[in-house]
């Protein structure tokens, strides 16, 4: 752990001298070595990203267990390549993509395995490849065609998300995506088509990574979409998607998805410019994972819907976010309706990042007690959330400001209660199928507010982009999490260091 604070500190403390007094002055991001000849443009891109996260203790289960680290160091070292292909006088166009997360994970504090799974920041570091991907279009007939392993992303990446959607001036989010969805795909798709920017794609994937697959899953999907507004102020489209799912163990689900997105611009005399984004999506289909006495399969049915609103009025503005996604208090009945948020589609610092997904994480011991039923419950590993907000309704407001160029502050609070009650599947059952959360308390409604404080630093050396950022939180428990012994969960704390430099 010295080790990875004084690489931080360093590495902090030499990029701050760097860029001291160099503010944000328009310029917008660029690779550092780029090359053109009448054939190809050729740019390859790296980054380097380091977060220093810490949270105070709190309880995971009844009995108090806490995780053994609250501390983490979490860097991230990106390369890539983009070729693109210049002479339109040939028959096609090529372009060539490539993106690899040589370094990412937890560097110091993944908590040990023997406390739960898919605990927060609990991937140690690994290396992942994001993009090897080539595009051929044809421009006498509108169509292009691709294969290769790719990232997928949809909308505001509530369901599909290539974790590349984070931080940006104006937009108030407290955000460091990691990871993403990963995908082996080969696609058919058009061009933008009439003055409406109509584009059609098909496409089939192999998953290869996204919260959703397990070790030892094996995971297709069909995908077919429509987008209005290709590259336009006003666009929209839907996303539909056949999943077909297996685990090594012969259970899986056979699911239908429905995923539609819209987003419009609006300048508006004396008061700024405002932006409205929403998406909502349908997940139906059936399931024999997580099989019960009576019920060997279950019904899907789980539905999630988020809205976006700013405002940007030069120096300052607000944001608006909320977010539904639906839950379910039953184990034991014919349907499975808890839908899970993609982790990358952050919200907030603490409530779902580390609080909810360390006591999911949690339930995959609490409930392997055979003592419970006789036996192990199956399928426990797939009931962590892993930082994805689910079973929620949820608000939060913030408002921005920039006291100079380059430098943004930005907070404000978030409301959020639950769609069916908090529950935890060892204290549920030994209460007859009676609600009771992981701390062995009956759950009220509201999870509780949390209001977080952030800052952020951009500014360029040379071509190289640099962003500094720290973060903090406060999360005040609310009824949803009442202790077996009576009272409720005291208030968790939280803050996180952030550099990241684009070269």
């Amino acid at each position: 752990m010295q080790r990875g604070i004084a690489q931080f500190g360093v590495l902090l403390v030499a990029l701050a001298i760097a860029s001291s007094g160099l503010a944000d002055d328009g310029r917008t991001y660029k690779p550092l070595v780029r090359a053109e000849t009448d054939l190809f443009a050729v740019e390859l891109p790296a980054a380097l990203r380091t977060r220093l996260e810490g949270i105070s203790s709190f309880p995971l289960d009844r009995d108090g267990t806490q995780l053994d680290s609250n501390f983490f160091f979490l860097p991230q070292a990106r390369i890539g390549a983009h070729v693109e292909s210049r002479r339109d006088d040939w028959p096609v166009r090529l372009q060539f993509d490539y993106e690899h997360d040589v370094a990412t994970g937890a560097e110091n504090g993944a908590p040990r395995q023997e406390i739960g799974s898919r605990l927060p920041n609990g991937e140690k570091i690994h290396n992942e490849l994001r993009r090897l991907f080539v595009r051929v279009t044809i421009p006498q007939t509108f169509l292009q065609i691709g294969g290769g392993y790719t990232m997928s992303h949809w909308g505001l990446g509530m369901l599909a998300n290539d974790g590349a959607h984070g931080w940006t001036p104006g937009s108030a989010r407290f955000s460091d995506p990691r990871s993403g969805d990963r995908v082996l795909r080969a696609i058919i798709s058009t061009t933008p088509l009439t003055d409406y920017g109509i584009v059609l794609r098909a496409a089939w994937d192999e998953v290869i990574g996204d919260d959703v697959l397990l070790a030892h899953d094996t995971a297709n999907q069909y995908i077919g979409s429509v987008l209005l507004g290709q590259g336009q102020r006003r666009n929209g489209g839907l996303y539909v998607v056949y999943r077909s799912q297996d685990s090594s163990v012969r259970r899986g689900f056979d699911a239908l998805v429905f995923d539609l997105t819209g987003s419009d611009t609006y300048p508006i005399d004396g008061l700024g410019q405002l932006t409205l984004a929403a998406e909502g999506a349908i997940i139906t289909g059936s399931t024999t994972l997580g099989p019960t006495t009576d019920f060997h399969k279950h019904n899907l049915m789980q539905i999630a819907a988020t809205l976006r609103m700013s405002l940007d009025r030069g120096n300052h503005g607000g944001v608006f976010d909320f977010l539904f996604a639906s839950g379910d208090e039953n184990f034991d009945d014919k349907d499975q309706n808890a839908f899970k948020v993609d982790p990358n589609y952050e919200f907030g610092l603490l409530l779902f990042r580390q609080v909810m997904a360390a006591q999911t994480g949690r339930a995959t011991v609490t409930a392997a007690d055979p003592n419970l039923i006789g036996r192990p419950v199956p399928d426990l590993e797939r009931i962590p959330t892993g930082g994805s907000p689910s079973n929620t309704i949820a608000f939060f407001p913030r408002a921005w400001w920039r006291p100079e160029p380059g430098l943004e502050v930005y907070g404000g609070p978030m409301f959020a209660l639950s769609d069916a009650k908090y529950a935890d599947p060892f204290n549920t059952r030994i209460n007859g199928g009676d609600p009771h959360n992981a701390l062995g308390g009956k759950p009220g409604r509201f999870y509780g507010s949390e209001l977080d404080l952030g800052a952020r630093y951009q500014a360029y050396v040379g071509s190289a982009e640099l962003t500094f950022g720290l973060e903090g939180g406060i999360l005040f428990p609310g009824d949803a999490f009442h202790k077996l012994g009576g009272g409720t969960m005291s208030e968790v704390f939280g803050g996180r260091a952030l550099v990241e430099c684009r070269l």
